[in-house]
């Protein structure tokens, strides 16, 4: 009994109501929190909107560049997403002001391309966007590092969205200081392998692997990736590119540096005569020398080699999944055809990068994926419609043309050493047929395509750009195959330059090609696989299309000044130094090219030819291709009455031929 009375009792305290009083205060409750406080003062903050900063520089909403900058690491999104705006609104009204604090506005920055929120990256792409074209690469590269570091932070994200801006990031940064941005490809080129999770294991292993990123990324998410990764390629693999020149493929090889030329002058030096190398001093160093240089160019082949070997299972995934659409028949420009386009294009950056010349046959991986390729080649054959879908399956074929080449051209070398170094290479008729059925039939269907585009079949004509990719490949194709495929190609080159308008820059680019052609056979030291021109049926195509260059010139009038300068070089080097041209040639084009300074009519005297409307240069220019030309009374008459209102400068070099 008395148990359960405490037990009660010790319940009524729990719940015990406490009675109000009139006249008393209500006592606080268990859990109210105290928050009353002393001060001395209070300062409340003026707001920056009313402030008056007239002595400073601001945005349209009264925010100096300071208050921007700050609000940058603030907690709110929509802050840091207002500030952004008011920076690129800063920008705009005082782009000098932003160029003197560019450190302290990428430092800002820079950190919010990992920011979590979208909108914030969204207006800070749009600021880079605009800000970025507008500055100088020396500016923009003390700061490079740090924004490199955030991207390729922002690359490694944990967050897909994060992931896919990253590399919209490294494009404005790739476009605005691209010889800064390919110094950390070593940084930024493992960050590309981790977005396509790519794998350097076993074949079968990084070909599961990749087929199964395949699948987690969409269309649109892996164009967005490769897009950017063959961007950063070209930027990085740059300098490997010899020029900017579409013909730099036919340069000559540069000479090797003489060494230590200028010891051979000064008496005083340590070792004047060690050049020389007459008691063996200088083998110990050169091979040290050799060991330890750091060449710019191996550099980028070598990590080229490793992009290769990481980026190549994924691409391969993505070629056989986007290849699909040949087969259907359904071609138009959606993802696929992009996605196959991208394909190539990144392969071909790294083939060139790291095979520049010719394929090895132990690479059996291009040689393996020509192999697939070659199942829809040529792309899209009876396809017409779209002139943005046709150009791009004629590059598609275009670079499976030249790895075709490729891949033959390192056939040949491996096949053919001994006979390539033989001095009697050029007298060979036709090269060692490749041993691979499969490839030879590949090579041939690439040369029928190839003059089918510019031979007698062509149906369209092709831009400039396009023009100057397969004068590359046919040059490949030229020195891989045999004579009957270059007399061919040749033949399908001269035609295209005669067919295509007299006043387009590719008029001149096929001058050009064939003066190369001229300039390799003639002038230069033969080198293993060259193209041989001297034999009959190559020579007799190129006398007879140097032949018409006179009339060329007449046509071209004062339409074409690069065109006419570019005939006229390759007259003066077929004359001056080439025997192309025999007796009854030489007589051929003194005929043709008298009729350029004008012709005498019965009745009506003397018509003056279009000599008289060149200006001034290419009137020098002819003037030095024909005193190149043997002599001939006709052509001198010619001449003299042909200058009497030239410049004066042109009148003393025609006196001079003259004489």
């Amino acid at each position: 009994m008395p148990r359960s009375s405490k037990k009660k009792q010790k319940k009524a305290e729990d719940f015990k109501k406490v009675k109000l009083k009139v006249g008393k205060k209500k006592a606080p409750a268990a859990n109210a929190t105290d928050t009353s406080f002393t001060a001395r003062a209070i300062v409340v903050g003026v707001q920056s909107i009313s402030a008056d900063k007239s002595a400073q520089l601001t945005n349209s909403h009264n925010h100096t560049l300071k208050e921007l900058l700050a609000q940058m690491r603030h907690f709110s999104a929509p802050t840091r997403k207002d500030a952004v705006v008011g920076l690129g609104d800063f920008a705009a009204l005082h782009p000098a002001a932003l160029r003197a604090e560019l450190g302290a506005v990428i430092s800002a920055t820079v950190r919010l391309v990992v920011d979590n929120e979208p909108g914030v990256r969204r207006q800070l792409l749009r600021l880079y966007g605009t800000v970025l074209p507008t500055l100088e690469p020396r500016e923009l590269a003390p700061f490079v590092p740090l924004a490199v570091i955030f991207t390729c932070s922002a690359m490694t994200h944990i967050l897909d969205d994060i992931r896919a801006d990253a590399v919209k990031f490294l494009d404005l940064l790739a476009d605005a200081a691209p010889a800064t941005v390919a110094q950390f490809a070593p940084r930024v080129l493992p960050s590309f392998f981790s977005l396509l999770e790519t794998s350097t294991a076993a074949a079968d292993g990084a070909r599961a692997e990749a087929n199964a990123r395949t699948a987690l990324l969409s269309q649109g998410r892996r164009l967005a990736i490769l897009r950017s990764c063959h961007k950063f390629l070209c930027v990085f693999t740059r300098p490997l590119v010899p020029s900017s020149d579409a013909l730099a493929f036919m340069a000559p090889p540069p000479a090797p540096p003489v060494a230590c030329t200028e010891q051979l002058f000064f008496p005083d030096a340590t070792a004047p005569f060690a050049a020389l190398n007459l008691f063996g001093e200088a083998d110990a160093g050169s091979s040290h020398d050799a060991d330890t240089a750091t060449d710019a160019a191996g550099a980028v082949r070598a990590q080229s080699t490793v992009a290769l070997d990481r980026l190549f299972p994924f691409l391969q995934a993505t070629w056989i999944e986007s290849a699909a659409i040949f087969a259907g028949g359904n071609i138009g420009a959606d993802d696929s055809l992009q996605l196959c386009s991208l394909t190539l294009q990144t392969l071909q950056v790294l083939w060139r990068a790291v095979y520049a010349n010719a394929v090895p046959p132990h690479e059996t991986r291009l040689i393996g994926f020509l192999r697939q390729c070659s199942t829809f080649f040529p792309f899209g054959k009876d396809y017409s419609g779209d002139t943005a879908v046709e150009d791009a399956l004629l590059a598609l074929n275009t670079r499976v043309c030249e790895l075709a080449a490729l891949v033959q051209l390192g056939t040949k070398v491996d096949s053919n050493v001994d006979a390539l170094a033989s001095s009697d290479v050029n007298s060979s008729s036709e090269v060692k047929p490749n041993s691979d059925v499969g490839l030879a039939r590949v090579f041939t269907r690439a040369t029928r395509f190839m003059l089918q585009t510019l031979g007698h079949k062509q149906t369209r004509l092709v831009r400039h750009e396009q023009f100057g990719e397969l004068l590359a490949v046919a040059w490949q194709l030229a020195r891989g195959g045999g004579r009957s495929d270059a007399e061919q190609l040749l033949t399908a080159i001269m035609h295209y330059a005669g067919v295509c308008p007299l006043a387009s820059p590719s008029k001149t680019l096929a001058i050009r090609f064939l003066t190369c052609i001229i300039d390799a056979q003639w002038t230069r030291v033969p080198e293993p696989g060259a193209l041989d021109v001297g034999s009959t049926q190559l020579a007799a195509l190129t006398s007879a299309w140097v032949l018409q260059l006179p009339k060329l010139l007449w046509q071209l009038r004062d339409r074409n000044l690069e065109a006419s300068l570019a005939a006229a070089a390759a007259l003066r080097l077929v004359c001056q130094r080439t025997r192309l041209l025999d007796t009854a040639a030489a007589n051929t084009l003194h005929a043709s090219l008298a009729p350029l300074f004008g012709v005498d009519v019965p009745g009506k005297g003397r018509v003056h030819g279009p000599f008289r409307l060149y200006p001034p240069a290419l009137q020098q220019a002819v003037l030095e291709a024909v005193a190149c030309c043997p002599r001939s009374p006709r052509l001198t008459r010619a001449v003299r009455a042909g200058i009497a209102d030239c410049h004066a400068q042109v009148r003393v070099l025609a006196h001079e031929i003259i004489a």
